[in-house]
């Protein structure tokens, strides 16, 4: 009987356990695709680490996306929905599959993402995300920025559910509207500044043009100059 015992623990150590049927890995869902990469961009797998983004590169349900400084990246999404990444930014990107019905959602862990996103069929969503705002888009275009102590998002197209997660407030934000949501639980609209208006245009703005990076210096005197960089991939 001992040796029997030692050979069963022997035969324990020696053969792998067998994994639950809820524990087999999950197949990944496809939501879309890295359009375009410019200087540090990187993606990361679930349960994997960070690897620098390729363009072309699918994207599955769970997979994140970061910019790091002067870069930007283009996500397609399987609808053609677009969201362009601005630098210094991180998403969370997730998809469902229901039916006919495929809906997405970008969590804005950090920075400001520009979107052009296509009309919504029945049933489908497309939302963007951050520990203070939800915002649900049917089919739009404008800029989504995520910091602290709020969110803000300019509409510059079509209209915009925001909600805000704290009171749980909502508001419809109409195309020339600027909302800022915070963490206090305040949502306040107001018209767009000519300045919002056209940062948003500029980050949602997506191709040829998206060759050119450009960004504002300042000299000593206090001056600022904009610098134009044109690149090849």
């Amino acid at each position: 009987m001992k040796s029997l015992a030692s050979s069963l623990v022997i035969l324990s150590l020696v053969l792998p356990a067998a994994r639950p049927e809820w524990a087999a890995a999950q197949p990944r869902v496809s939501v879309g695709l890295v359009s375009k990469v410019v200087l540090d961009v990187s993606r990361k797998e679930v349960e994997k680490e960070w690897q620098q983004a390729k363009r072309g590169e699918t994207l599955a349900s769970g997979d994140r996306v970061k910019t790091g400084d002067r870069s930007l990246a283009v996500i397609k999404f399987k609808d053609n929905s677009l969201v362009r990444v601005r630098e210094q930014s991180e998403l969370l990107i997730t998809g469902q599959t229901k039916g006919s019905a495929f809906s997405k959602s970008v969590n804005v862990q950090k920075g400001a993402v520009g979107f052009n996103i296509m009309k919504q069929q029945v049933d489908e969503e497309f939302r963007f995300s951050s520990p203070t705002s939800v915002a649900s888009i049917r089919g739009t275009g404008g800029q989504f920025v995520s910091s602290d102590p709020s969110d803000t998002l300019v509409v510059t197209e079509g209209v915009v559910r925001l909600t805000n997660s704290v009171s749980n407030d909502s508001v419809d934000v109409v195309a020339g509207t600027t909302a800022i949501s915070s963490v206090n639980g305040v949502i306040i609209t107001r018209p767009s500044t000519d300045a919002e208006r056209q940062a948003a245009l500029e980050a949602a703005r997506i191709g040829e043009k998206d060759n050119q990076l450009e960004f504002e210096l300042r000299d000593r005197q206090g001056g600022r100059k904009k610098l134009k960089i044109d690149y090849r991939q």
